[in-house]
């Protein structure tokens, strides 16, 4: 995987107690929601995402689950990193480095040679900085125009 931008160079992390999982209950994942003012989902429609997750990583901090993100790839080449959450009370320890590290490692070890892949996400406003420290780039800028977004909902 090829970095665009600022690559990341290290990281220093240094939690004590720190484990990385990948499987998360529907329970956890509205509960990191929730702890980032992000709306909680319907149990099924939480279940149905948490199922049809092609990769996740969630950080768990002395037994309680502190951290997340999920993968939603279709195998070739675009991998789409969603609902990247660091319960705000543990924000700037590291985790959230950690966790995109674990995310952008696995994506990286399931290239063939030669393979490419686009990774895509959508960062929480005030939160691009953290992003580009890990090689992302903005947009929109002089090749990509400004991601966009809809919200659908049923009637």
């Amino acid at each position: 995987m090829a970095f665009i931008g600022n690559a990341p160079t290290s990281y220093n992390i240094s939690i004590m107690n720190l484990e990385l999982k990948h499987s998360l209950t529907v329970k956890e994942y509205n509960s990191l929601r929730k702890s980032v003012n992000w709306k909680e989902l319907p149990e099924t429609q939480a279940e149905r995402g948490l199922k049809n997750t092609y990769y996740l990583t969630a950080a768990v901090l002395d037994g309680q689950t502190v951290g997340m993100a999920r993968l939603i790839s279709d195998g070739g080449y675009v991998a789409y990193l969603a609902d990247v959450v660091v319960n705000e009370n543990y924000q700037g320890l590291g985790i959230g480095r950690l966790i995109m590290k674990d995310m952008l490692d696995y994506i990286k070890n399931t290239l063939s040679q030669g393979d490419q892949v686009m990774v895509i996400l959508v960062a929480a406003k005030g939160k691009e900085e953290f992003y580009t420290k890990l090689g992302f780039i903005q947009r929109p800028n002089e090749t990509y125009g400004a991601g966009m977004t809809l919200w659908l909902q049923s009637e």
